[in-house]
């Protein structure tokens, strides 16, 4: 199959992905617009078909007020292949055949490739409709090495990588090993270091129990790149900035609230919304007991007991309560 499968869903996507960051508030405040930053010319990094490919930096558009008006799909370039020092990256083409479905599902993936040795394969996520899958190269880390991004995206959902090219072509990000998903990465620099730090919504509560997708609470996590260990990691002290105002959130519940309609979706997103945030800024005692005080259905024991087993799978909250690294 020739070019990208799911065009027709491109400018889906990006709205959904904008949708998804905005529920990220306060965290990394919403990603409100997607404008395109000044760009500059690498010959050093385009591909032997164009010596002219734009590559973005990660801090061309520092004076906006907006902390995700770059995202990955600013560093996207129209190329099906791309070389950087001795790496070379290229988009390829093949059939998936999902035995469940019995469909054969068209799939563009990536390869990266050093002296004509693959040496990475970014694939993984799949549609019926296809996927698509870009990179480019941005300079996450400072300075003017440049680090390659890569993304495989279907709707509403995508896995994403960072790779550095500059050395030995070592993955410093894979959104999987965090469970961590979206059409696209927001960029920043928060901390203003000129490194640029990553975020991404936790999608572990997506559609839990009887939340519709638009209500179910998706926190964001801040992603900053830890030298010793090579790798983007989820930042615990960024956490803290989501309780802003939660004092106000909390005693804005009505503990004697009922679901109108019987319906209680809405009803718990609202209280996990509240509870998650909590949570993930390590405050889990005072979660629980939140919880235990606005959250007064029948099934109060059961969806406590769902909750705990959905935490204790989630890869973030394990790393921030130091129970693991994450998934690798």
């Amino acid at each position: 199959m020739n070019g990208r499968p799911v065009n027709i869903f491109r400018g889906q996507m990006k709205t959904a992905a904008v949708l998804a960051f905005a529920l990220m508030m306060p965290i990394t405040s919403a990603c409100s617009r997607q404008a395109r930053p000044k760009s500059q010319t690498s010959n050093q990094a385009a591909g032997p078909s164009d010596p002219t490919i734009e590559v973005s930096s990660a801090d061309n558009d520092s004076s906006s007020d907006d902390p995700c008006s770059q995202m990955f799909s600013n560093f996207y370039v129209e190329a099906d292949s791309l070389a950087y020092n001795d790496y070379e990256v290229a988009r390829l083409h093949k059939v998936v055949h999902d035995k469940e479905s019995g469909f054969d599902m068209p799939d563009t993936y990536a390869v990266l490739r050093s002296r004509g040795k693959v040496i990475a394969t970014f694939d993984g996520i799949y549609h019926p409709a296809g996927n698509f899958t870009d990179f480019g190269f941005a300079s996450l880390l400072g300075g003017e090495t440049k680090q390659l991004v890569v993304s495989q995206v279907i709707p509403r959902n995508g896995r994403h990588w960072v790779v550095d090219v500059s050395s030995d072509g070592a993955t410093l990000f894979d959104s999987s090993d965090w469970d961590t998903g979206g059409e696209d990465v927001c960029v920043h620099d928060v901390d203003g270091d000129g490194i640029a730090e990553i975020s991404m919504p936790i999608q572990a509560f997506w559609g839990f129990e009887t939340m519709s997708m638009a209500d179910s609470p998706m926190p964001g996590v801040v992603f900053k790149y830890d030298s010793k260990s090579r790798k983007f990691l989820p930042d615990k002290s960024s956490f803290a900035r989501g309780l802003t105002d939660i004092d106000e959130d909390v005693k804005a519940i009505d503990q004697n609230e009922k679901p109108q309609g019987g319906f209680a979706g809405r009803f718990l997103a609202v209280r996990l919304d509240i509870f998650l945030h909590y949570v993930y800024a390590g405050r889990e005692k005072d979660a629980w007991s939140f919880f235990e005080k606005t959250y007064n259905l029948d099934d109060k024991k059961e969806i406590g007991k769902k909750i705990r087993a959905r935490l204790d799978r989630e890869p973030v909250y394990r790393f921030v309560y130091g129970k693991s690294r994450g998934r690798s």
